[in-house]
């Protein structure tokens, strides 16, 4: 039996890599027979899954990790040597190593290096909570029979922050998109009239940076051009967006939607020229590909594998996270979209959703062989 661990819904439309990823691996399970069961966290009401077990309500990470280890305790004797055990975050794997040792393999996937969501909330109190973690981190991927990172970039931090010898063997495996939900509705180049039509799509956290886009959008319209920037997402700051844009001398050219079902994606894509990312930190953010699938030009800081997928010049920019660097990469892809330069990547051949699953699949069947 291959378990897959992830504080979310398989079959809900949350926005966000990680999100999209589990999906792709319960599509990439089902098609491939192989015995398995996703243990998650439900997110919606209306759905079930024969393969899918819900431990936890909502999105709380400590009320799944609770969960977890009630899961783990209840199910200790009914694991198999061949068992494999699939963790979206290293501390997740301890109920597994205190509570069913000795049973099953461990895959340990890194969707980004652990602590910056920490150092973000906490800034200088993090560093002693995160020496602590790094104790059990190092211990934990040493623990695990195989580790996934999904840019090369994480894999040489991990492997200089945690522990060396486990990350120098880390399979690198980028997060999968659904390219599907594009190829059902192919889109050209943006229309002229969409060249100054911004889109931030994300979830509002320190991480995502929205103050940014907003800073970015100010520097624009200083020029009195008729710039404009749709936010699109939900989280932790929202209070703080609403705050920031009411004492934003461009408010009215900002339309914030809240969060958008997963399947719209397209259709916001449609109606906008331009992908902002303003981010502190990624690992390899989906919405990065899923703008290149909609053949939108993407503006982004340098975080992550953004340089991997972005041609620069070509199918975007990458740049220096400052509000004139920023708006400067932003005229440019503008100017883009005016002059019919916008065309189809062809970087994303290698993201494939079925080669990327067919990677993590084989590693299952590895693992499951010993």
């Amino acid at each position: 039996m291959i378990y897959v661990f992830y504080n979310n819904d398989p079959l809900a439309q949350d926005q966000g890599g990680g999100a999209e990823h589990f999906r792709a691996l319960h599509r990439a399970l089902l098609k491939s027979g192989l015995p398995f069961r996703l243990i998650a966290s439900r997110l919606q009401r209306h759905r079930r899954a024969p393969h899918v077990e819900y431990i936890a309500e909502g999105a709380s990470f400590p009320r799944y990790y609770l969960a977890l280890w009630r899961w783990f305790w209840r199910n200790r004797h009914r694991f198999a040597p061949e068992d494999v055990f699939h963790f979206h975050r290293n501390y997740a794997a301890w109920p597994k190593f205190l509570l069913c040792r000795g049973r099953g393999r461990v895959l340990i996937s890194y969707h980004n290096v652990t602590g910056r969501v920490l150092r973000g909330r906490l800034g200088p109190f993090a560093a002693p909570i995160r020496r602590l973690m790094l104790a059990f981190e190092r211990r934990a991927v040493r623990r695990a029979d195989a580790l996934v990172c999904v840019s090369g970039r994480d894999r040489g931090e991990l492997e200089r922050l945690v522990a060396n010898e486990p990350f120098a063997r880390a399979e690198v495996i980028p997060a999968a998109f659904d390219a599907a939900l594009f190829a059902a509705r192919p889109q050209g180049p943006p229309a002229p009239e969409l060249a100054r039509r911004l889109l931030f799509l994300g979830r509002l956290s320190h991480q995502k940076n929205v103050g940014l886009a907003i800073a970015t959008l100010e520097h624009l319209r200083q020029a009195d051009e008729p710039w404009t920037l749709t936010i699109v997402g939900d989280g932790e700051e929202a209070r703080q967006l609403i705050r920031r844009i009411a004492r934003s001398p461009v408010a009215a050219a900002i339309r914030w939607l809240g969060r958008v079902p997963h399947d719209r994606v397209v259709e916001l894509f449609a109606t906008h020229g331009i992908l902002l990312l303003t981010s502190r930190y990624e690992a390899s953010p989906t919405v990065v590909k899923e703008a290149l699938a909609a053949v939108r030009p993407v503006v982004s800081t340098d975080v992550g594998d953004v340089r991997d997928w972005i041609e620069e010049g070509v199918t975007g920019f990458v740049t220096e996270p400052d509000p004139r660097a920023l708006a400067a990469a932003v005229r440019n892809a503008s100017r883009l979209i005016a002059e019919g330069r916008c065309r189809r990547s062809t970087r994303l051949d290698s993201l494939a959703e079925r080669q990327i699953m067919e990677r993590v699949l084989h590693l299952y069947r590895e693992l499951q062989a010993g």
